[in-house]
C-alpha cells in the first residue's frame, strides 16, 4: 500500500532525532500498521489524507495525530492536532503540528516538547535542512520531567547537527522560572555516549556560593576530558581541563587548573608558612606512558604547582596520597634477566625538597641460578649525579625564633649539596631444602660505593634527624640546630659486606568437616610458618658520616642481629578458591650491639592481625613496641562494619610516641615493616593519639547521613568532624554539610542530579 510507505518516509525524517541505534531498530521493523477513521486518496492530485485519531505503529515507533497528509507528487506532508511520537520504553515527542518533504528530508515545527529517559526539552519551533541540521528557537533542556522543570539550561537559539553535536546562543541556566547563569555561547554534543554535561551548584565555608559548569568528552581514541569553570563568591573563577586515555601501549593523564584566589591561606600577613602568599594559583600535571617497544617503556610526569600548599587547598585526594608530587622521566627496559633504566628526576617546585638525579643509570638482575648449580645471585646497580635541593624558604628563621633562643650558626637552613655516585651491590644465596620441612638459606652481600665528593665534618644519625625536622615548614618555630656538609674532603669509595642465614619451615593442619554456613565456612586449614633471620654487617670501610646523604644506600653502618618471626594464616573455602580469614604476622629483633637509640640489645616486637571473617566485619590492629626501652612505639586499630549501601561504620585508632627509630636493614633479604619507621632514613616521630570514627546511616530510601569525626586523644579536642545530610529530591539530590576543622567551621550545600549519570560532584567540605 502506498500510503505506508510515505509514512514510513515521514517516520525516517522523524527519526533523526533519535540515537544510532535507535534508529536502526526502526529500520529492522517488519509491520506497519495505520488506523484512522477516515483515509482517502485524490488520484488526480497525488493527495493521501487520514482523519480522526490517526495512529501509525511501526516498529518501536508510534505516531498519534488528528489528522495527516502527504502529496506523493511533491512530497510535501503534514500532521496536526495534538501530534505525538512515541518510542516504546524510550519516550515521547509532542508538538501541534509539524510540515515537510521527505523527498528533501526537510521539517518544519512549532511548540514542542520532547520527554526522554534522560532528556526532557520543548521549544517555540524548529526546522531541520537537507543536511539533517535541526534549529530550535527558545528552547530549554533539562533532566526533570515536570511540566515546570525544577532546573533547565535554555537557550535563545541552538543548532542540532546530523553528528550529534550542537552549538547554543544566549544559555541561561534556571532554578525554577530564577535565572542564575549566564553563558553567551555554548557547544558539545547529545550523544550521552561520547558527552556530558557539568552542573555543579553548592554552598561550602571554603569556596562560598559556588558553580561549576563545563562538558566532558568520551573518545575511544584520545580518552575522557573535561573542561570547567568554578564561579566562587569567596576565592574567584577558577578554569581547569582534565584529561585520561590509556591502553596497553600507551596512557595520557592530565591536569590543569588555575585560579586568582581571593582568599588565599595565609599563617601570618603576607604569607603562608614561610613562603609568600600566593594569589595567582595553578597546577600543571601531566603523566605520559608509552611502550616503544617490547620490553622497552618510556614515563614522564610533571607537577608543577604555584606554592606548597596548591595541592592541600584544591585536590585533598592527591595531596593525602602524594603529599609531595614528583617531576621525572623513566626509560626502561625489562628483559627475563635483567632491567636497565635511565632515570632524571629534577626539582620543578622549589618550595620543596628534592633529590635531584640528573640522571640515574640502573641496572638490576633478578634472582637467578648460577649456570647448573642451586646458587642463586642478583644485582642492584646504579651510576647518577644526585643533588639535594632543600626547599627555598622566603622567610629565614630568625623571624620564628625568640632572639633569646636563636643561634646564628645553628639555626639557619639546610645548605644543598651534589656529588656523583657509583653504587653496585652483589648477593648470592644457596637455599638448602631439609626434608622437605625446613629451608636454609645462607647468603652473602657485596656492596662498593664511589662519590665523587665527600663532607670533612661529619654529619651524625643525630644531626641528620636535626636536619630533617628543622626543615619541616608546619614548624618555623622548632629549635633543631643545623650542622651542614663541606666539599672538601674529595672523593671516597666505600665498600659493605653482609652475611646471613634464612630459615624457614611451614606447617598446617586441616579440619575438612568444619563447616559455618551463617559465616560461609567450609572446611578450615591453620598454616603456620615459622621463620629466623640472621643478619651480620660489619662496619664499612668509610665512615657513614662524612658520606652525603641522599637515600639509605649513603647511611650504611655494622649491623647484627636476629629476627624471629612467626606467620599465621586461618583460611577456608569458598567457590573453590581460598579465603583468608584470619591472618597474624608478629616478629621479634635481638641486636648483638647495643643501639645510639635505646643503648639497649632488644629491638623491636611487632604484631600485625587481620581478621576478615565476613564481607560486611573486618578488622586489623597493628603494634610496634620497643624491647629495649619498654615502650609502645606505635599501635594502630581498624574496624570497618556493615555494607557499603546500608549501615556502615568505620574506626580507625593510631597512637605514637615521640622517639628516634633504630634501622633493622638488610642488604640482601626482605625485613617486613609494619610502620615503615625501621629504616636507616631517621627523623623524629613526634607524639599522636588520634581516634577517627565514620558513620553512613540509611534513615529512610531518599534520605541517609553521613558523620565523620576525628579525636585527638593527646590534646583532648575535636581536630576535626563533619556531617552531611543527603536527601533524594524529583530531580536532584541535595547534600547539606557542616563540619569543623580546627576550629575553622565551614557548611556546604550542593546538589547533584539524579536523571544524568555523568553530573558528578566531588562531596569535599
Amino acid at each position: 500500500m502506498r500510503l505506508g510507505y510515505i509514512f514510513v518516509a515521514i517516520f525516517v525524517i522523524l527519526s533523526s532525532f533519535l540515537r544510532a541505534q535507535d534508529f536502526q531498530s526502526l529500520l529492522e521493523a517488519d509491520e506497519l500498521k495505520i488506523e484512522a477513521d477516515e483515509l482517502s486518496h485524490n488520484v488526480e492530485t497525488g493527495a493521501v489524507l487520514a482523519k480522526g485519531n490517526v495512529v501509525v505503529t511501526y516498529g518501536i515507533l508510534k505516531l498519534t495525530a488528528k489528522e495527516a497528509s502527504i502529496n506523493q507528487k511533491t512530497f510535501d506532508y503534514t500532521a496536526s492536532g495534538d501530534v505525538v511520537i512515541t518510542m516504546q520504553d524510550q519516550g515521547s515527542w509532542q508538538a501541534p503540528a509539524l510540515q515537510g518533504n521527505f523527498q528533501k528530508k526537510t521539517l518544519r515545527f512549532g511548540p514542542f516538547r520532547l520527554e526522554s529517559k534522560v532528556w526532557f526539552a520543548a521549544g517555540e519551533e524548529g526546522t531541520m535542512d537537507e543536511a539533517g541540521s535541526k534549529q530550535i528557537r527558545k528552547g530549554w533542556l533539562s533532566t526533570c520531567d515536570c511540566p515546570q522543570p525544577h532546573y533547565c539550561l535554555q537557550a535563545a537559539q541552538m543548532t542540532h547537527r546530523s553528528d550529534q553535536t550542537f552549538t547554543a546562543k544566549h544559555v541561561v541556566l534556571k532554578f525554577g522560572r530564577v535565572p542564575v547563569f549566564y553563558l553567551p555561547w555554548l557547544w558539545g554534543s547529545t550523544n550521552a555516549d561520547q558527552a556530558g554535561l557539568i552542573i555543579k551548584p553548592g554552598y561550602s565555608g571554603r569556596k562560598g556560593a559556588y558553580l561549576q559548569v563545563g562538558r566532558i568528552w568520551k573518545n575511544e581514541t584520545i580518552g575522557d576530558s573535561r573542561l570547567y569553570v568554578d564561579l566562587m563568591s569567596k576565592r574567584g573563577v577558577g578554569a581547569g581541563y582534565s584529561s585520561e586515555f590509556e591502553s596497553a601501549q600507551r596512557e595520557l593523564k592530565t591536569q590543569l587548573y588555575a585560579l586568582h584566589d581571593n582568599d588565599t591561606p595565609e599563617t601570618s600577613p603576607g604569607f603562608n608558612r614561610r613562603f609568600e602568599a600566593e594569589e595567582d594559583r595553578f597546577r600543571v600535571n601531566a603523566y605520559y606512558r608509552q611502550v616503544l617497544s617490547e620490553g622497552l617503556s618510556l614515563r614522564m610526569n610533571v607537577d608543577w604547582l604555584s606554592d606548597s600548599a596548591m595541592l592541600e587547598d584544591w585536590f585533598r585526594r592527591d595531596y593525602r596520597r602524594l603529599e609531595q608530587p614528583k617531576s621525572f622521566v623513566d626509560l626502561s627496559y625489562d628483559h627475563a634477566y635483567f632491567n636497565l633504566g635511565l632515570t632524571v628526576r629534577p626539582r620543578v617546585n622549589t618550595f620543596y625538597t628534592t633529590m635531584q638525579q640528573l640522571p640515574e643509570l640502573r641496572l638490576t638482575i633478578p634472582r637467578i641460578a648460577l649456570m647448573d648449580t642451586p646458587l642463586l645471585y642478583n644485582s642492584e646497580n646504579s651510576l647518577g649525579y644526585y643533588s639535594l635541593k632543600w626547599r627555598n624558604n622566603d622567610r629565614d628563621r630568625d623571624e620564628f625564633i625568640p632572639a633569646a633562643d636563636y643561634l646564628p650558626l645553628l639555626h639557619n637552613d639546610p645548605d644543598d649539596y651534589a656529588s656523583f655516585r657509583a653504587d653496585t651491590l652483589h648477593t648470592f644465596s644457596l637455599p638448602l631444602d631439609l626434608r622437605d620441612t625446613l629451608t636454609l638459606t645462607p647468603r652473602a652481600s657485596f656492596r662498593a660505593t664511589s662519590y665523587s665528593r665527600t663532607s670533612r665534618p661529619k654529619i651524625s644519625q643525630q644531626d641528620l634527624a636535626d636536619r630533617i625536622a628543622a626543615d619541616n615548614p608546619d614548624a618555623p618555630q622548632n629549635l633543631f640546630p643545623v650542622q651542614d656538609y663541606d666539599d672538601a674532603d674529595g672523593s671516597r669509595t666505600r665498600f659493605a659486606a653482609e652475611f646471613g642465614m634464612e630459615m624457614k619451615s611451614k606447617f598446617y593442619s586441616d579440619w575438612q568437616e568444619f563447616s559455618l554456613k551463617g559465616l560461609n565456612i567450609d572446611g578450615l586449614r591453620h598454616v603456620v610458618e615459622p621463620y629466623l633471620n640472621y643478619t651480620f654487617a660489619p662496619e664499612p670501610s668509610e665512615d657513614r658520616d662524612h658520606l652525603y646523604f641522599f637515600d639509605e644506600i649513603d647511611r650504611l653502618e655494622k649491623q647484627h642481629f636476629l629476627r624471629v618471626g612467626l606467620d599465621q594464616r586461618w583460611q577456608t573455602r569458598q567457590a573453590e578458591q581460598i579465603r583468608t580469614l584470619l591472618s597474624w604476622q608478629t616478629y621479634a629483633d635481638v641486636h648483638f650491639d647495643r643501639g645510639e637509640e635505646s643503648d639497649k640489645y632488644w629491638g623491636d616486637f611487632g604484631n600485625r592481625l587481620a581478621f576478615n571473617i565476613r564481607p560486611d566485619f573486618q578488622t586489623w590492629a597493628a603494634l610496634l613496641y620497643d624491647m629495649g626501652e619498654g615502650e609502645i612505639h606505635r599501635g594502630e586499630y581498624g574496624l570497618r562494619f556493615g555494607e557499603e549501601d546500608k549501615f556502615n561504620a568505620r574506626v580507625k585508632y593510631i597512637y605514637r610516641n615521640d622517639h628516634l627509630s633504630r634501622s633493622t636493614y638488610s642488604m640482601g633479604s626482605s625485613l617486613v615493616d609494619f610502620t615503615g619507621e625501621s629504616s636507616y632514613l631517621k627523623k623524629y616521630f613526634e607524639t599522636a593519639d588520634t581516634l577517627t570514627t565514620e558513620l553512613s546511616i540509611p534513615i529512610n530510601e531518599r534520605t541517609s547521613a553521613e558523620i565523620h569525626i576525628e579525636y585527638d586523644l593527646e590534646d583532648n579536642r575535636l581536630a576535626e568532624h563533619t556531617y552531611r545530610i543527603t536527601r533524594q529530591l524529583h530531580c536532584w539530590t541535595m547534600v547539606l554539610g557542616i563540619g569543623w576543622d580546627n576550629y575553622d567551621f565551614q557548611a556546604m550545600i550542593m546538589f547533584r542530579l539524579t536523571a544524568f549519570p555523568k553530573v558528578k560532584i566531588d562531596l569535599d567540605i
